[in-house]
């Protein structure tokens, strides 16, 4: 795995926030952890720890077991982090924020914007001629926003998580990537019903009778 533990805490922080990380930690190079154990460890509630547990497992971070616990009758369920997704779950994560961002700086190149010049609000230009080029907030007016900067700053951003992703992608085995290749998806619930056949009707004609010889 090429991904670094810096990387991996970045990723757990973007999915669950900042207490995020003590579970991780809690959890990693661990099997079955009972996550009411968990819960007292961090001195944090059951449902704290369910909350940040559910969005791991959203990334397929996580996998779990249940138990019945006997003496409370209810289910317990024990959590391990899979160390071995970290690295996909990460690449996937920066897909979509690639993704996300290319949809932003698209909307900045094609789209006027105007500005307050107190810079209390931005809007395009639709929107800003419905309020007469002038500020909801303030009452200025608003001019013209010169966003190259803007534009700019996103597309260095992109260009820095697309080499990142390249370089993940490239030290990673082949086989790997392989498996991950998307493969058609089978629609769930049953296709078009089709008409059965009409059931075949038995013949119900009479047994032939012998012709009756000639009498001589």
């Amino acid at each position: 795995m090429s991904i670094t533990e810096n990387q991996i805490g970045a990723m757990i922080v973007e999915i669950s926030g900042q207490e995020g990380l003590p579970i991780y930690k809690a959890l990693k190079g661990k099997v079955d952890v009972n996550e009411f154990l968990l819960a007292e460890k961090l001195k944090l509630t059951i449902n704290q720890v369910r909350n940040i547990l559910y969005r791991l497992e959203s990334h397929n971070l996580l996998t779990s077991n249940r138990k019945k616990d006997r003496k409370k009758g209810w289910y317990i369920y024990f959590w391990t982090f899979l160390e071995d997704r970290a690295e996909r779950a990460y690449i996937t994560l920066k897909r979509t924020r690639i993704q996300m961002l290319q949809t932003r700086i698209d909307r900045e190149r094609t789209n006027q914007f105007y500005i307050c010049m107190n810079k209390c609000t931005r809007a395009n230009v639709e929107t800003a001629m419905e309020n007469q080029f002038m500020c909801v907030e303030c009452g200025q007016l608003m001019v013209p926003d010169d966003n190259t900067k803007t534009i700019n700053r996103i597309q260095g951003e992109i260009n820095e998580l697309t080499t990142e992703v390249e370089k993940l992608e490239s030290e990673r085995p082949k086989i790997e990537i392989e498996e991950e290749e998307e493969k058609p998806i089978k629609k769930e619930g049953k296709g078009p019903i089709k008409p059965k056949a009409p059931p075949k009707v038995k013949s119900h004609k009479s047994p032939d009778k012998k012709r009756p010889g000639k009498r001589r």
